[in-house]
């Protein structure tokens, strides 16, 4: 009875950390996002296509502002469908899909981390990561990076398990994951997977072999829930869609700097010390620790290939992203913790740790300057964002100070519990308070709204020029005409006397002795851009040709 007692009494304390990791997930992944429009530039192009295509009734193709969007598969547009069917079509339901998924990765990190190394760094490993400013961020996007992150944790949690014993059930639980993520966001997850596999393997770990997987069983399940919808879409899209996918997107990516998106080499070494801060502060130790262990123990092998297989794969791409790394958090959250562990249980000070002292360095640089910053916005920036900025960097002020006063005195665990209270408090202060009170300064968001009321009100077509950030079809509710040439704008014209637009108010003199137009403003609307703090300022007018330039047509016809 005794020992019974002891069982449930344990069950009951691993299902309330369980619980109170989810609570904490929740809070930080849903603060502020009903108050929060969507952000430019990926946030309105997925959730605007799943409006799109429930306007359409088709759900086989994605649509975005009236013409097909090929750049990702199809499961991301489902997942938001049905969220929005759900919660409406509003910015906070589009972002319900990325909110669950980063919950689960926090609950899947907290997991392995008990598996690994036991309760204590399982603890430390969900609580590391539901606090990572990088995870909440894409948590609380309406994109796929989240649900990626998820689906390749996932599959990694199985070669684990396989690795250790044979399961069908595990096996097949692979498979499926990994037909998800290829529905999510095509062969990404399979090419970080084998990286993790290949460099695990050459640092000691043993992944399950061809048996365990069940290949041939797997590779029918896998193919069963890829194959319907990429046969349908080729056949649909009459090859067009592999052709985008395939040679735009996914060859562009490795071989160009797609969007200017490019990086110097060891960009994701250097980026992930800044993507992953706070934590990443300890893993140069964790990384040297394990380094040592890596030939006897398996788990050391199976986490330095985690962070080193898909570093090494992203640098040979062109176009390079922060985030496209963010799949390998777990592993830093889980080394993180690891390392606590054994300070803990050294009741070392982490300064006689090699690295230790390049960690606390790392630490109070990146929390101080930030706070700094963050000081510096509020004093300079007037009106609704100057208290949350005070509040968000006292957060992190506090958090750093007392996490590394800890880490000097020989306290790991308590120290990372206090840095994940500040990061956290700071995080749900910016999610909750911070962006919500930029969000009246919107740009793209105030302009689709204005466009929409003057094409109600004048019966006028709107057609998009220079000035098109997808956050204005969003806002507008249903597709807009774009012109990506002075020529396609001009053609517009020539089936209704005047249109709407949006123009640089410095631009409207220029534009109307250059092409003979007349540029009526009908209002200005000043507002922050995607990059923030720099004001933005345009005008919305009513264009129409001049009575010189149709005079000068009728004569030439």
């Amino acid at each position: 009875m005794i020992e019974g007692a002891r069982q449930r009494r344990a069950i009951a304390m691993v299902g309330f950390e369980a619980a109170g990791l989810v609570v904490l997930a929740l809070a930080l992944n849903l603060a502020g996002n009903g108050r929060t429009g969507l952000w430019d530039r990926d946030e309105p192009r997925y959730a605007g296509a799943v409006r799109e295509m429930r306007a359409r009734g088709d759900w086989i193709a994605p649509w975005f502002n009236g013409e097909p969007r090929y750049h990702k598969p199809i499961l991301i547009y489902w997942l938001m469908g049905v969220a929005t069917a759900v919660g409406g079509d509003n910015p906070f339901a589009a972002r319900l899909v990325s909110v669950f998924a980063g919950v689960g990765v926090v609950l899947l990190t907290w997991w392995l981390g008990r598996r690994l190394f036991g309760p204590a760094a399982g603890r430390l490993a969900g609580l590391v990561t539901a606090c990572t400013p990088a995870l909440v961020a894409q948590s609380k996007l309406a994109t796929t990076d989240a649900t990626l992150v998820l689906e390749t944790l996932a599959c990694l949690v199985c070669l684990w398990e396989l690795s250790a014993r044979p399961s069908r059930r595990v096996a097949m639980a692979f498979w499926v994951v990994l037909a998800l993520a290829t529905l999510t966001k095509g062969p990404v997850a399979a090419a970080l997977i084998s990286t993790v596999v290949l460099a695990g393997w050459a640092f000691g770990w043993r992944p399950p072999g061809p048996s365990r997987l069940e290949w041939s069983r797997g590779l029918l399940v896998f193919s069963a829930v890829t194959a319907p919808w990429f046969l349908v879409i080729t056949a649909v899209s009459r090859g067009e869609f592999l052709r985008f996918a395939v040679g735009d997107q996914l060859l562009g990516h490795v071989t160009s700097e797609m969007e200017r998106h490019g990086g110097f080499p060891g960009f994701y070494a250097v980026g992930s010390l800044l993507a992953f801060q706070p934590w990443s502060a300890l893993v140069p130790a964790a990384l040297a620790a394990a380094w040592g262990r890596r030939r006897s123990s398996p788990e050391m092998g199976f986490l330095l290939g985690w962070v080193v297989g898909p570093m090494l794969l992203l640098e040979c791409f062109r176009t390079k992203l922060l985030h496209y790394y963010l799949p390998a958090l777990p592993a830093w959250a889980i080394l993180t913790a690891w390392l606590v562990g054994t300070l803990e249980i050294d009741i070392a000070n982490l300064r006689r740790h090699r690295f230790g002292r390049l960690g606390i360095g790392l630490l109070l640089g990146f929390g101080l300057s930030l706070a700094v910053a963050l000081f510096a916005a509020a004093v300079v920036i007037p009106g609704p964002t100057r208290a949350p900025l005070f509040l968000v960097a006292g957060f992190i002020l506090v958090g750093t100070l007392a996490a590394s006063t800890l880490l000097e005195r020989g306290r790991p665990t308590r120290a990372i519990q206090m840095l994940c209270g500040g990061w956290a408090c700071a995080l749900l202060a910016t999610g909750g308070w911070l962006f919500p009170a930029i969000e009246p300064f919107r740009a793209s968001r105030l302009v689709g709204e204005r466009l929409k009321t003057l094409a109600a009100e004048t019966g006028l077509e709107p057609v998009l020029l220079d000035y098109q950030p997808p956050g204005i079809i969003y806002a507008y509710g249903a597709p807009v005409a774009t012109a990506h040439n002075k020529a396609s704008f001009f053609s517009h014209l020539e089936s209704a006397s005047s249109v709407l637009t949006v123009v640089d108010p410095a631009e409207i003199p220029r534009l109307e002795r250059k092409y003979d137009l007349v540029m009526r403003p009908l209002g200005r609307v000043e507002g922050l851009p995607m990059t923030l703090f720099k004001r933005e300022t345009v005008e919305l007018v009513q264009v129409s040709r001049s009575a010189v330039a149709v005079g000068g047509e009728a004569v030439r016809r």
